[in-house]
C-alpha cells in the first residue's frame, strides 16, 4: 500500500512539472530609483504564452538581489503562484563558440609569429655567412677587377635584400603581435561577462487563456547611490544668490542602466525604520549602548591595471573585492586599464585580479576606510608563467595618493549621455550639459526664480523627498559618478560680511536665507563662486530648527580689516603684591566695494575662572556683549569706500606671582 501511495506521488508531480510549460525571456529596465544609498530596479519583460502553468524565468540579472526585496507586478487573467530567486554560477569550464572561434584566430597569428621568426632566423643565418665570407684572396696573379666587380655587386643586392626582408619581416611581426592583444582584448571582454555570478527569477504562474502582456519585476539592490551637492554663484552682492542643483549618481550592478527614467530618493532602505529604545542604566555596571551610531558609511577601490613591462593599461581585466572566500564586489577595466569598485563597506579585503594572457594577482589584507577611496594600481606578468599560478602580495599605502584636482576638461570623453546632452569632465566628475540648450522656468514660489535644466518634478511625503527626472538617462556600470544639473534657484538674500580679526585676517561672506525650507536643500557639499572664480567649497547643512538658513560663502578681498595694539593704552603696573594691566585694541575696517555692505565684526574680553584675578571693561564702541563668554560684536553698515575704526579696552588686575597672557 505504502509503495502504491509513493508511486502515484512521483507519477502525480511528474505530470504536473509535464504540464508546466518553462518560458525564458529578457526583460529590460524602464525605471530605478536611486537612494542614498542603494536603488530599485524595475524591469519589464514581455508575456506571451498560451492557457495554463507557466514556468517564467528571468536570467543574468544582478547577484545582489535582495530575494525579500522582489516584487511582481499582477497580470489581468493570470494568478502568480510562485516567485523564486536563484543564483547562477559561471561555468568556467565551458566554452562559448564565439571563445573558440577567438582562440582559432589567436592560434593562427601565434603559428604565424613563429613561421616569421623562422624565417628571421633564416636570415640572420644568411648574413652571417655572407659576412664572414666577403673577404676576396688574392691569389698569385692577383684578382681580376671584373671578378671584384662581379662580387660586389652580388654583395650589395643579396644584402639589400637580407635588411629588407628581415625589415618586413618585423613589421608582420609587429603586426601579429597588435592582432592578438586585439583578439585577447575581445576574449578578455567575454571572459569577464562569464566570471560573473548572476541572479535568476523564476515565476510560476497560471493564465486562464492566451497572454500577449507586459509582466513587471522589480527588486534592490546595494551597488548604487546618489548624493546631493550644490553650487552657490553669487555675481554682486546686489543680486540674487544663484543656487545650482547637483546629483552624483553612481552604480556598478554588471550592467548598463540605458535610457531608463530615474527617480532620486532622499530614502535609505539600509537603515532600519525602528526607533531606537533605551535600556535600563545601571551605574555600578558596564553599559554598551548598542545604539550608538558608528560610521559604517562605505568607501570605494579605485585604481588602474596595467602590464608590468610596458606599462600599458590593460582593459576589461576583472577585479574582485573578497571577504574571505566571499565575493562581496567585483568590476572590469575600462579601454584604458581603470577600474572604480563601489559601494564597499569598511574593512580588509583581497583583491583578485585576473586576465587572460597574464598571471592572476592576489593582493591581500586591502584596507577600505569609512566614505574614502582606497587607490590600488595592479600590475601584471605575461603569460611568461603557468596560467593556474597566482602571484600573492601584501596591499601596501601609497606614499602620495593620486588625486583629481587639477585635470583639465576633456570633452571627447563623452559617455552615459542622454542622447541630446554633452557631457565633460570637471575634477575627474563626469557632468552633463542643459538638456536642449534651454531652461524652463518656474516663478511660482514668491521672490525666487527656479530654472529647470532638466524635466523634473519633486514629490514630497512625511518622510522621503523624490526628484523625478522625466528625460531618460544612460548610467553605465562602472562606479564612476555621473552628475546630473537638476536645476537653478534665484533666490533672494540678505549678505552680511563676517570678521575675526583677532584670528584671520581676511572677511568672510555668508548669505542669509529666509523661508529657506521651500528650497527642499539636502545636506551636501557646496562649491562656491564669486564673479566667476572658484573660491573654495564647504558643507550646506540644513538640518536647522531655525527660519533662516546661513551659507558661508567663501573670503572676500575687497574688504579690508587690521588689528591694531593701542600703544598710549597698553600699561602694565605694579601694585603692592598685585599687577594692573591695560589692554586696547583698535579695529581698522575698509570698504573697498562700490556697494554698501553690512559687516560683523568679532572680539572678546578675557574671562576667569579664579578670584584673585579682576577684569574690568573700561571700553567697547557699542558693541553687543556676551557676559559669560565675553565675545564682542560690532553690527555695522559701511557705505563705498568708507572706512570706520571701532576698538576696546580693558584692564586685569591680578597677583604678581601669576604670568598671565593678556593676548
Amino acid at each position: 500500500m505504502h509503495k502504491t501511495s509513493l508511486f502515484l506521488t512521483l507519477l502525480l508531480s511528474a505530470t504536473a512539472f509535464a504540464n508546466t510549460d518553462t518560458l525564458q525571456t529578457k526583460s529590460k529596465i524602464t525605471d530605478v530609483t536611486v537612494f542614498f544609498s542603494g536603488a530599485q530596479i524595475t524591469r519589464n519583460a514581455h508575456l506571451q504564452t498560451t492557457k495554463g502553468k507557466h514556468l517564467l524565468i528571468l536570467n543574468q540579472l544582478p547577484s545582489e538581489i535582495n530575494p525579500q526585496s522582489i516584487q511582481v507586478a499582477g497580470i489581468e487573467n493570470c494568478v502568480i503562484l510562485s516567485v523564486k530567486h536563484q543564483l547562477e554560477y559561471p561555468n568556467q569550464n565551458k566554452k562559448e563558440v564565439e571563445e573558440t572561434e577567438i582562440q582559432k584566430q589567436i592560434d593562427a597569428q601565434e603559428l604565424k609569429i613563429k613561421e616569421i621568426k623562422n624565417k628571421q632566423n633564416v636570415f640572420e643565418l644568411e648574413e652571417k655567412i655572407l659576412l664572414d665570407n666577403s673577404s676576396l684572396k688574392k691569389k698569385d696573379d692577383g684578382t681580376a677587377i671584373a671578378d671584384i666587380k662581379l662580387a660586389a655587386d652580388f654583395y650589395r643586392v643579396r644584402l639589400n635584400e637580407i635588411k629588407q626582408g628581415k625589415l618586413n619581416l618585423s613589421t608582420e611581426l609587429e603586426s601579429a603581435n597588435k592582432k592578438i592583444q586585439e583578439f585577447y582584448t575581445k576574449l578578455n571582454e567575454l571572459t569577464s561577462k562569464k566570471h560573473r555570478t548572476y541572479s535568476k527569477i523564476l515565476i510560476t504562474l497560471e493564465c486562464e487563456k492566451d497572454i500577449n502582456a507586459i509582466i513587471q519585476i522589480s527588486y534592490y539592490i546595494s551597488s548604487a547611490g546618489w548624493t546631493p551637492y550644490y553650487d552657490f554663484r553669487v555675481e554682486e552682492i546686489t543680486l540674487p544668490l544663484v543656487i545650482v542643483y547637483n546629483a552624483n549618481v553612481y552604480q556598478s550592478s554588471g550592467e548598463s542602466w540605458n535610457n531608463i527614467k530615474m527617480k532620486l530618493s532622499t530614502q535609505n532602505p539600509s537603515l532600519t525604520g525602528t526607533k531606537p529604545e533605551l535600556n535600563a542604566w545601571y551605574l555600578e555596571r558596564k553599559n554598551f549602548n548598542d545604539n550608538m551610531p558608528s560610521n559604517h558609511e562605505p568607501g570605494a577601490l579605485k585604481g588602474k591595471v596595467y602590464d608590468f613591462k610596458t606599462n600599458e593599461g590593460l582593459p576589461f581585466a576583472n577585479v574582485s573585492v573578497y571577504k574571505g572566500d566571499e565575493l562581496v564586489a567585483s568590476g572590469a577595466t575600462d579601454v584604458d586599464g581603470l577600474y572604480t569598485i563601489k559601494p564597499i563597506k569598511p574593512g580588509k579585503y583581497s583583491v583578485k585580479t585576473s586576465y587572460v594572457g597574464y598571471q592572476s594577482t592576489k593582493i591581500n589584507n586591502t584596507q577600505i576606510s569609512p566614505a574614502q577611496i582606497t587607490f590600488l594600481d595592479i600590475k601584471m606578468n605575461s603569460q611568461d608563467v603557468r596560467l593556474d599560478e597566482v602571484l600573492i602580495l601584501d596591499y601596501k599605502t601609497p606614499l602620495v595618493y593620486p588625486s583629481s584636482e587639477g585635470r583639465s576638461i576633456n570633452q571627447n570623453a563623452i559617455k552615459g549621455a542622454h542622447a541630446e546632452d554633452t557631457q565633460y569632465y570637471i575634477d575627474g566628475i563626469k557632468i552633463r550639459s542643459d538638456v536642449n540648450g534651454g531652461t524652463d522656468k518656474d516663478e511660482s514660489r514668491s521672490g525666487i526664480e527656479i530654472s529647470n535644466f532638466i524635466s523634473n518634478s519633486i514629490k514630497t511625503s512625511v518622510t522621503n523627498l523624490e526628484y523625478v527626472i522625466e528625460i531618460p538617462y544612460t548610467i553605465p556600470s562602472d562606479g564612476e559618478d555621473y552628475s546630473i544639473k537638476i536645476k537653478e534657484a534665484s533666490v533672494p538674500v540678505n549678505y552680511v560680511y563676517h570678521a575675526v580679526p583677532k584670528l584671520e585676517t581676511d572677511v568672510f561672506l555668508t548669505a542669509e536665507i529666509t523661508n529657506w525650507a521651500s528650497l527642499n536643500f539636502l545636506q551636501g557639499k557646496s562649491n562656491i563662486y564669486y564673479q566667476g572664480t572658484y573660491t573654495g567649497e564647504s558643507i550646506l547643512n540644513p538640518n536647522q530648527a531655525t527660519d533662516t538658513l546661513t551659507v558661508s560663502l567663501g573670503r572676500d578681498r575687497n574688504i579690508i580689516v587690521k588689528r591694531e595694539g593701542k600703544k598710549e593704552v597698553n600699561d602694565k603696573i605694579f601694585l603692592g603684591n598685585n599687577i594692573k594691566e591695560v589692554v586696547g585694541w583698535n579695529i581698522i575696517i575698509k570698504n573697498n566695494k562700490n556697494t554698501k555692505i553690512r559687516i560683523m565684526v568679532e572680539d572678546q574680553f578675557p574671562i576667569t575662572e579664579k578670584k584673585s584675578i579682576e577684569i574690568f571693561h573700561l571700553e567697547y564702541s557699542n558693541a553687543k556683549l556676551d557676559d559669560k563668554t565675553g565675545k564682542l560684536t560690532w553690527d555695522l553698515s559701511m557705505e563705498p569706500n568708507e572706512k570706520k575704526e571701532i576698538g576696546y579696552k580693558y584692564f586685569v588686575k591680578y597677583p604678581r606671582n601669576m604670568n598671565l597672557m593678556m593676548e
